[in-house]
């Protein structure tokens, strides 16, 4: 899911597309949360109101980066330094839309979907080599999103067909073979927005094989997929604490988009934000005590820094 305009994607990733765009349009199901948690007056962090999901924090936490509509209408990577509110765009070309940024954990490498026309890739870019690596779809769609690197930087996940998610392995690298399917084949449902923890040992996602979109987490070799959450309406958007120890992610499951917070296995889950509009795209302080979202004020959005409480 995300807010962005996308072209309609054949076959059976139309109906799941059509459904993404309903719930990127806000429809909600009324249902009281489980928990809420004040998390603190949250810190602004930009004020340009222009849309701006996919937030990362770079290693150290000094620098994030987040995608945003440039003037001429295309994605852009902008980095910003947090010290002085400094804003750069990542990659200076202009001809292509770049989105969906991730990066390992020592800042070798980072990944990210990169549109042109009709299609999109997933890029490695090896900062060590100053080299990029096109992710192989073999078999899988033209359109990929959501690419997510492992913290050592050698292996990448991503949903392809807005359906199934894959594996790549960056240091075999060896075309077609080195993709590996991680959804079920053939599945009638999607698995979508693939985060690898911190420790490496799990990847977290959000399904709908349940009929509506829940969290889920699977080893890092795909094995062992189980589910996290059970409420009606839209779980999405996972995120793992730098300890892997917690999860924030994005629900409506109270009748409007929040971030809340629940344990590695799905325990205690608990509200962090509560205002009239959304909040989406939960990502994680290098600290663990802070989360960077995007967040909707009178219609504008922009980031915003909030506590995590302990």
């Amino acid at each position: 899911m995300s807010y962005y305009k996308r072209r309609p994607i054949p076959h059976r990733a139309n109906s799941v597309m059509n459904t993404v765009v309903l719930i990127a349009m806000g429809a909600a199901i009324g249902v009281a949360a489980e928990q809420s948690t004040s998390a603190g007056e949250p810190r602004q962090l930009t004020s340009d109101g222009l849309l701006k999901p996919d937030p990362v924090y770079w290693p150290g936490g000094e620098q994030i980066v987040y995608t945003v509509e440039a003037p001429t209408g295309r994605m852009r990577l902008v980095r910003q330094n947090l010290a002085d509110g400094a804003t750069e765009y990542v990659h200076q070309r202009e001809d292509l839309s770049d989105r969906e940024p991730s990066v390992s954990s020592d800042g070798s490498k980072y990944a990210y979907n990169t549109v042109d026309g009709l299609s999109s890739r997933i890029v490695v870019r090896d900062v060590s080599q100053s080299r990029d690596i096109l992710v192989p779809r073999g078999k899988v769609a033209d359109w990929v999103n959501w690419p997510s690197l492992s913290p050592d930087g050698k292996q990448i996940v991503f949903t392809g067909g807005a359906a199934y998610l894959y594996k790549y392995d960056l240091v075999k690298a060896g075309g077609d073979e080195s993709l590996v399917q991680l959804s079920e084949a053939d599945a009638p449902y999607s698995d979508l927005w693939p985060r690898f923890s911190p420790d490496g040992e799990r990847i977290v996602f959000s399904s709908r094989r349940d009929n509506d979109f829940e969290i889920y987490v699977m080893n890092a070799d795909g094995e062992n997929q189980r589910r996290l959450t059970e409420s009606p309406g839209v779980d999405m958007h996972p995120a793992c604490s730098p300890d892997s120890e917690r999860i924030a992610f994005t629900s409506n499951r109270d009748g409007n988009y929040e971030v809340y917070l629940m344990q590695a296995d799905g325990s205690n889950p608990r509200r962090l934000t509560n205002h009239p509009e959304r909040d989406d795209f939960p990502a994680w302080h290098p600290d663990g005590q802070h989360l960077v979202i995007v967040s909707e004020r009178e219609g504008r959005f922009d980031l915003y820094l909030i506590e995590v409480p302990q």
